[in-house]
């Protein structure tokens, strides 16, 4: 093709269309390290865009500075900035949401990339860093050349190996041009060589003969200061091959005439391809030969600068990203590369030698004729040697198949090794041997014995490894064959040797490292027959990698066609165990292969319990033949079958008869225990089993009914001892009670009394009492729980068991000792006997031990036993109690001692007790208390009258809340306590605190007389507590409150009170004492307070005014002055303020004189301020704004000249606000705040000046002002200028226009738009707007516009706008543009008189995303243009449903129409358009159309199509019917058809199709009714077979047709005999072998399935390891041993056992 290229260049995509800044895309803020994915930062937020996944975006909010996304994972790497220089990089998993590592780079990074997915490379001021990803270690593997030094740097990459790196970077040299620098670094070596140049590429490129050979090489442009030219080299840094020497290649690099200043920014080798990819700054291309430096192709493809690129994987060309975001993809064009080079580079002197080299070493298409031309020569020539090279050099298969072989083997040489030889010889000199060359080589050399040198081409891997060649190899060595499996490219190949030696483990490997697949199926289908151990591990191992591996059925299938049914078995509980509903079928299958060849593993799958979605019915059923009648009962639905294989029963474990019960209705299952029962009494255990694991649906009151009709006690005990822990029925625990009882179960009996409470204790009582029992432990325990002590006593000491009511109280509870004692006192027993029994009792509770004593009067018998306890050290309160009661009865001296002395006693019993006998002794145990019997105390001192004891034990009491009771106004021995206390308690008393809670309790009382009375006897007359600071306080306040005309004579008298908190009291507004308090305030040197009384409380100015001049303190005048400021006297307070120079109120004293508008006295006070506060920002600011509203400027400007502390801008702000210009004006013009000072300017209409202020500024909000204020006075000059800086802001843009607008300067807006798209940052919504003025304004300009920057423009906002505008056809354009094409296509629709084009229409539907827009459009075009529905459905056959096509034609009534479209999409035989063509065809009547279209088509409703024309008025519509009654098997139907129509030969082909031997024999008759000799014998020999010879015979002897019927005959003699010779061979056969068919019956012998794969580890039979033999069972349970554990010696009862 004259136009082919070597290249193919495409833009891949528009980031912009994302949304997406163009600002954003610049070095240093997108990250591009491979073809996946993109990053960059907008604003606050990461941008992720994921290539791979249709550009999808991704945003995160992320404070770091720069991002770079992982090459292959979504991993990010983020940079932020630390302290001083220092940097931290930290490593993200995106996926996982986690942080992987992190890293301080402590210099500034200036670079940084990933180098690989191991590496992240960083570039620092002075170093160059390798960063691990997963620990964050930072290496340090180069410093910076000096060179560098300042450089800005372009990029950082590694070599494929590792050992090498390359850092470049450019800056300006002194001649303004750019220079570029280069750092070339062995890691490996530590060596480093700086070179002059400005980008380089590491390639590993075949350069030699040897096209296996990849040389390591670096390919950069070189530019040496001075000198003018640039020079590509090209230079090997790896080993050479061989004996070759460095590779290197150089070539003056030439840039286009009109590109000056341009210099490389990106190199990209293709290695592939073995060319070189150079990109310059201005967007040129170079391509050039890597092999010998040529230049080949050079053209510009952007015009925007080229940043940043990356290698594509897939075809190893480079994705280039630029300035406007757009992504280049660039790639070589193999099948043109070698023909473009030799067609079109002729510039070259040697072009056709280096495109044959390239395609030598890359084995690229083009140059085939070439090398077959040389080959021929040299072979015809007779050097084969020659010949030879030249086939190994030509690319694929080109020379290098069988023919060259065979005419190799078929010549032969004058001399030395045969042709062939040399041949293969000069192939493995340099290059590996194909599938054929290698089977055609190995084949002879090992049928001659020379292995050794097979092994040496396997292991140089000289040999393309095939199926042929590895069974060749097994053949004479199979470890060897095994081994080459192994080297092998067929994975499938490898894969079956890995399996075949089990090596599993490899597989996964394997195919990971190849990046290859397999089919594990034909795997599988291959290894089975030879190894169906390594094919069940195969098969397992698959299953373990995933369960959607291969089909579980299909492996299933596999093993059992090869019989290997222990192999399917053991793969199937594999692969089946997670019980799937949908592998029912599998489970099926699974028990049924073991039911059928070894029952016992089909019960140990059953005892696994894993399976329950198989056929249980028919799985049931094969259980019972099988002779495992417990499954089949599991499995068995039918109740007469469960009761047929009931009959079973010795034979069916116990757990499947309870489950087998379960399933049975309640009625039926008591029925048949109760059948059980009556049949045979042994079977009571297992009734019983059945009852318990049933438990929850019988009745358990009918089951203990049936063991009691029955007598079987020992059934109802193991029955009802199963099920007591799961009821609480009274019944059955009172039964179970019954038949313990009557078995003798004394420990059962024992246990469930103790440890349950479900049964009545009265009738388990009753019962037990009733029963004779000989241990009459249980009734000791029921009665001790249950609190029937005195019942128990009475029973046993009636029945004579007085040992067991010792062994009762002593041994079992002697808490229950007293009521046994008080029980036999009551039975009169002997009291020796009662004293014995007391006294061998040292613990029980005393106090129900004395009060069941006390209630019988005998608590004087428990004195001794109570003293020998009290003697032993007991400290229980009940028995001291006891002896103090007893010593009170005798009322002696010790008595009075005991309750003193003794700590044990409860003070309330026993004060209780000698309240009636003893009141001081009632009194000294209540004292004794102290406290916790107050009230009882205080009852029996006023009782008795003992109101000095109270008065005393009051005051040491010293319990505010036993005062409070005591001094209630309801005590009517109140007034008597009082007088003891001030009498008698408190003078005797010198304990402050014992005075202090007395008179705090008279204050608690609210008694002032009293309290005062009391204080001045204390205070007043000179005793110990006279100088009592809190007394003194006590006696002021308490004057204040109850008597005010003794608080000044007491502030008089006392000098150690609490002045200040008395005063704060007297000032309260419940007292108003004010003289009071200011005699205090004098007394106590305080004039600040004093004062406060005169201003706040007496409200007395003039006097407070008069105090102030005075007392002259600072303090003074600063309260006065406050408030005469709260009096809004504002000199006043001015005055007063100065003279104390107090300067804390000046911001109140501030708006005071603001609101009075005072600022002439303000001026003064705020001098003062200013001498008091140096440095308050607010005081000098205030000051600058008086001097503002006086007017006085000159002083203004003197003080903003002098240090001062005032906020120039806000004092500024302020007169701005209030519109006081002119000193706003010096204000800015002193602080040089542009901003606004233009604001100023602006109202002051100084409009030249705003505008140099603005300039100043240069910010868009100062601009725009300038510009709004320019545009409203009609200054358009000076608005154009403002305007100029503000259109490139776009958050202003639309501001600005609404305001050209809004004063209809239409003309002007556009202006200033169209002269600010040549600026620098002219930006989209410039371009925009331009376009939506131009929309609204002058339409006939808006086409060129948008055509001419559709790159630049907001497509979707100027959509909206000529949307409302009405401009369609540049919507159309639009649309398209933004590659919204359902929008475009529904816009042509919509409005197609303003818009619509056929050509332009077509190219946007192919492209519509929502298929209903098709529908659409052919109605479209069927209403407005018809003629064109064709063209288009064709262009959308491949998109549209046919289905619903024709359904839309059909409804709109033009079926018709499309039949051209139809019959070109008849080919993919839908049934909507074979049925829409057939009724055309129908319609027209074309009937062979017709009969062809069912011919090819068959997706059709073919009987309706019958129905409708079987009654056609042509007769060919109606053969065309029986057709397709004939291919729908419509027999009947068809033949009635041609009979009536006379259509003989259809007929005798429908009976012959339909093989109905009925329906011929009818059509047979049917023809000699009707004469038709000829037909008849037709028939006979067209449907030969379905007609048999009796009929045959009968209607030709009845129609005289003998001769017609005698071929039939003679052919039908023939196929007798021969079934009759082959029958009698067969028969011969048998009789033949049936001897030794019976011998080899009688010798043979059922093996048993070795089930170790099952179950490894157990020997013989599998299933010992998991159940015994039916026989073998103990069937019994553990309660109930079976006399005979064989159960009748055999399977069945009799027999051979198992």
């Amino acid at each position: 093709m004259e136009d082919a290229l070597p290249i193919r260049y495409t833009q891949a995509f528009d980031l912009q269309s994302l949304g997406l800044s163009k600002d954003l895309f610049k070095p240093g803020n997108l990250g591009f390290e491979s073809e996946k994915y993109l990053s960059l930062k907008e604003g606050g937020e990461l941008v992720i865009v994921d290539i791979g996944a249709g550009f999808a975006v991704t945003r995160k909010t992320m404070k770091a500075e720069h991002i770079l996304v992982h090459p292959s994972n979504l991993i990010i790497a983020a940079r932020a900035k630390g302290t001083g220089a220092s940097n931290f990089i930290q490593i993200f998993d995106m996926k996982n949401e986690k942080r992987i590592s992190q890293c301080e780079i402590k210099e500034d990074i200036d670079y940084w990339t990933w180098l690989n997915n191991t590496t992240l490379g960083v570039v620092g001021s002075s170093s160059v860093y390798h960063v691990d990803p997963k620990s964050g270690t930072a290496t340090k593997i180069f410093a910076r050349s000096d060179k560098l030094s300042g450089s800005h740097i372009m990029g950082y990459s590694m070599s494929h190996n590792g050992t090498w790196a390359i850092l470049h970077g450019i800056k300006a040299a002194e001649d303004k041009s750019i220079q570029g620098n280069m750092q070339l670094y062995s890691i490996e070596k530590s060596q480093q060589q700086p070179l002059e140049g400005f980008c380089g590429s590491f390639a590993e490129v075949c350069v030699n003969d040897d096209p296996e050979y990849k040389n390591s090489l670096f390919c950069f442009v070189e530019k040496k200061a001075g000198q003018p030219n640039s020079t590509l080299r090209v230079m090997e840094i790896g080993n050479p091959n061989g004996s070759d020497g460095k590779f290197k290649q150089s070539a003056q690099f030439t840039y286009a005439p009109e590109a000056q200043g341009d210099f490389p920014v990106v190199v990209h080798a293709v290695e592939k391809s073995g060319i070189l990819f150079v990109i310059t700054k201005l967007g040129y291309l170079f391509v050039y030969v890597i092999g010998s430096a040529a230049l080949i192709y050079r053209q510009k493809i952007t015009a925007s600068l080229i940043f940043r690129s990356v290698k594509n994987s897939k075809t190893d060309g480079a994705i280039c990203c630029n300035r406007d975001g757009q992504l280049l993809a660039i790639n070589a064009d193999q099948p043109n590369l070698i023909s473009y080079i030799m067609n079109k580079c002729t510039h070259l002197t040697d072009n056709v030698g280096i495109a044959f080299k390239m395609a030598h070493r890359y084995s690229l298409p083009g140059a085939e004729n070439l090398f077959l031309a040389q080959f021929n020569k040299l072979f015809g020539s007779g050097d084969y040697k020659g010949a030879a090279k030249v086939a190994r050099e030509a690319p694929g298969d080109t020379l290098r198949n069988a023919d060259t072989i065979q005419k190799f083997k078929s010549a032969t040489a004058a001399s030395g090794p045969p042709p062939v030889l040399i041949y293969f010889s000069t192939l493995l000199e340099t290059t590996k041997l194909n599938a054929l060359e290698s089977v055609e080589l190995v084949k002879p050399v090992l049928a001659q014995g020379k292995k050794a040198a097979v092994e040496d081409w396997i292991k140089k891997k000289k040999l393309t490894v095939t199926d042929e060649l590895v069974e060749i190899v097994k053949q004479y060595d199979p470890k060897l064959g095994f081994n080459l499996t192994l080297m092998s490219d067929n994975p499938d190949m490898v894969v079956q040797g890995l399996v075949e030696g089990q090596q599993f483990d490899k597989i996964q490997p394997y195919l990971k490292k190849t990046g290859k697949q397999v089919d594990y199926l034909n795997i599988l289908r291959n290894v089975t027959p030879r190894n169906s151990e390594a094919a069940l591990g195969l098969s397992k191992w698959l299953f373990a990698q995933g369960p959607n591996m291969v089909p579980t059925e299909t492996v299933v299938t596999i093993f059992l066609d090869n019989n290997a049914i222990q192999e399917a078995t053991a793969f199937m509980l594999e692969a089946l165990k997670n019980n799937r509903p949908e592998e029912g079928h599998l489970q099926t299958k699974l028990f049924e292969i073991n039911l059928r060849a070894a029952p016992n593993v089909a019960e140990a799958i059953f005892q696994m319990q894993t399976f329950t979605h198989y056929d249980r019915e028919k799985i049931g059923k094969m259980c019972e033949a099988a002779g495992l009648y417990g499954r089949a009962l599991e499995h068995l639905n039918n109740v007469d079958d469960i009761k047929r294989a009931l009959l079973n029963v010795h034979a069916i474990p116990a757990p499947q008869m309870i489950a087998v019960f379960k399933r049975l209705e309640p009625e039926d299952a008591l029925q048949s225990l109760d059948e059980l029962m009556r049949s045979n009494r042994q079977n009571v255990q297992r009734v019983a089993e059945v009852a318990i694991g049933d438990f929850e649906r019988l009745d358990s009151s009918k089951i203990i009914q049936l063991f009691e009709h029955y007598q079987a006690y020992d059934g109802l005990f193991y029955y009802l001892g199963h099920i007591l822990p799961q009821t609480e029925d009274e019944e059955c625990y009172f039964k179970y009670i019954q038949a313990a009882a009557r078995l003798n179960k004394i420990q059962e009996l024992e246990k469930v009394i103790k440890s349950t409470s479900h049964y009545d204790p009265v009738k388990v009582k009753d019962f037990l009492m009733d029963t004779p029992l000989q241990d009459p432990r249980p009734l000791i325990y029921l009665c001790d729980l249950h609190g029937f002590v005195p019942e128990l006593t009475r029973y046993l000491y009636k029945n004579k068991k007085n040992r067991f009511i010792e062994i009762y109280v002593l041994k079992v509870n002697n808490a229950a000792a007293p009521k046994v004692l008080g029980t036999l006192i009551d039975l009169d027993c002997d009291e020796i006997y009662i004293k014995q029994l007391l006294n061998s009792i040292r613990m029980c509770p005393i106090g129900e031990l004395v009060e069941e004593f006390d209630q019988r009067n005998k608590r004087r018998d428990l004195q001794s036993w109570l003293q020998a306890r009290a003697n032993e050290g007991v400290n229980e309160p009940a028995l001291h109690n006891a002896i103090a009661m007893n010593l009170i009865d005798n009322d002696t001296q010790e008595a009075e001692n005991h309750l003193i002395n003794n700590p044990h006693y409860d003070s309330k019993v026993v004060g209780k007790y000698a309240e009636d006998r003893n009141a001081d002794l009632a009194f000294i145990a209540y004292r004794r208390a102290w406290g916790s019997c107050d009230e009882e105390l205080i009852e029996i001192s006023n009782r008795n009258y003992l109101y000095r004891l109270q008065a005393k034990y009051l005051v040491e009491r010293k319990d505010e809340e036993l005062w409070s009771k005591v001094l209630n106004q309801d005590n009517e021995h109140k007034q008597a306590v009082i007088d003891k206390v001030v009498q008698v308690a408190l003078p005797e008393s010198d304990n402050t605190e014992e005075v202090a809670t007395t008179v705090k309790a008279f204050m608690d009382a609210d008694m002032p007389s009293e309290l005062i009375e009391l204080l001045e006897k204390i205070v007043l007359h000179n005793s110990d507590f006279s100088s009592n600071q809190d007394l003194q306080n006590l006696l002021v306040l308490t004057a204040i409150k109850a008597d005010r005309t003794k608080v000044m004579d007491y502030v008089n008298r006392l000098d150690n009170f609490d002045g200040e908190h008395l005063a704060e009291i007297a000032l309260n507004d419940k007292y108003q004492l004010y003289e009071e308090a200011l005699a205090i305030y004098r007394k106590c040197n305080r004039p600040d307070k004093a004062v406060d009384v005169l201003i706040t409380y007496m409200q007395d100015l003039t006097g407070a005014q008069e105090f102030a001049e005075k007392a002259n303190k600072p303090e003074v005048w600063s309260a006065l002055g406050a408030a005469y400021l709260n009096n809004a006297q504002t000199e006043d307070c001015i005055d007063c303020f100065c003279k104390a120079k107090d300067a804390s109120h000046s911001a109140r004293v501030i708006d005071l004189a603001e609101s009075q508008n005072l600022f002439a006295p303000l001026i003064k006070y705020l001098s003062m301020a200013r001498q008091v506060n140096h440095r308050d920002t607010d005081i000098d600011g205030e000051l600058v704004y008086a001097y503002a509203q006086t007017d006085r400027l000159d002083e203004l400007e003197d003080f903003i000249n002098e240090p001062n502390q005032a906020d120039i801008q806000k004092a500024g702000d302020r007169c701005y606000e209030e519109r006081l210009f002119y000193a706003a004006k010096i204000l800015y013009i002193s602080i040089g705040h542009n901003q606004k000072l233009a604001s100023t300017l602006v109202f002051l209409k100084e409009y030249q000046a705003a505008l140099e202020a603005a300039k100043k500024a240069n910010i868009p909000k100062v601009w725009k002002e300038v510009a709004f204020a320019c545009v409203r006075s009609q200054e358009f000059r000076l608005a154009s200028i403002a305007g100029l800086n503000i259109v490139i802001h776009p958050d202003n843009l639309d501001d600005l226009i609404q305001h050209y607008e809004k004063f209809g300067y239409f003309k002007e807006c556009m202006n200033l738009l169209e002269s600010s798209l040549g600026l620098e940052r002219a930006h989209m919504g410039i371009y925009t707007e331009l376009g939506v003025l131009y929309a609204k304004y002058e339409p006939g300009r808006l086409m060129d516009h948008i055509r001419t920057y559709a790159q630049k423009i907001n497509i979707p906002k100027l959509i909206r706008a000529c949307g409302k505008w009405h401009m369609w056809e540049e919507t159309v354009f639009l649309y398209s543009q933004y590659e919204e094409f359902d929008n475009a296509v529904l816009t042509m629709m919509e409005h197609s008189p303003s818009c619509w084009r056929h050509d332009l229409f077509v190219q946007n539907i192919l492209k519509v995303a929502n298929q209903d827009l098709f529908y659409r459009a052919m109605i479209f075009y069927l209403e407005e243009q018809p003629m064109l529905v064709n063209d288009l459905l064709k262009l959308l056959a491949m998109k549209i449903d046919l289905l619903k096509c024709v359904s839309v034609m059909r409804k709109a009534g033009h079926l018709a129409l499309i039949e051209q479209f139809l019959k070109s999409v008849q080919n993919q035989n839908v049934g909507a358009v074979n049925e829409a063509l057939n009724e055309i065809y129908v319609e027209n009547e074309d009937y062979e159309s017709l009969r062809a279209s069912i011919t090819e088509y068959d997706n059709f409703e073919s009987l309706n199509l019958a129905g409708q024309i079987e009654n056609h008025e042509l007769l060919e519509f109606r053969r065309i019917a029986a057709i397709i009654y004939r291919k729908n098997e419509k027999w009947d139907r068809s033949l009635e058809i041609s009979k009536k129509d006379e259509l003989w030969k259809d007929s005798i082909e429908t009976v012959s199709e339909s093989g109905d031997m009925k329906l011929t024999e009818e059509l047979l008759r049917f023809f000699m009714e009707t004469g038709e000799k000829e037909l008849f014998a037709s028939m006979l020999y067209t449907c030969y077979e379905l007609i048999k010879p009796d009929v045959a015979m009968e209607v030709a002897w009845r129609f005289g047709l003998i001769e017609y019927a005698m071929p039939y005959y003679i052919q039908f003699m023939k196929d007798l005999s021969s079934r009759v010779e082959g029958v009698q061979k067969k028969t011969d056969e048998i009789e033949k072998n049936k001897d030794a068919k019976a011998a080899e019956e009688a010798e043979g012998r059922l093996q048993d399935i070795d089930m170790g794969f099952m179950f490894p580890g157990v020997g013989g039979n599998g299933m010992q390891a998991i159940m015994a033999a039916p026989g073998q069972m103990n069937m019994g349970g553990g309660a109930f041993p079976q006399s005979n554990p064989n159960m009748g010696g055999g399977f069945m009862g009799g027999g051979q056992g198992w």
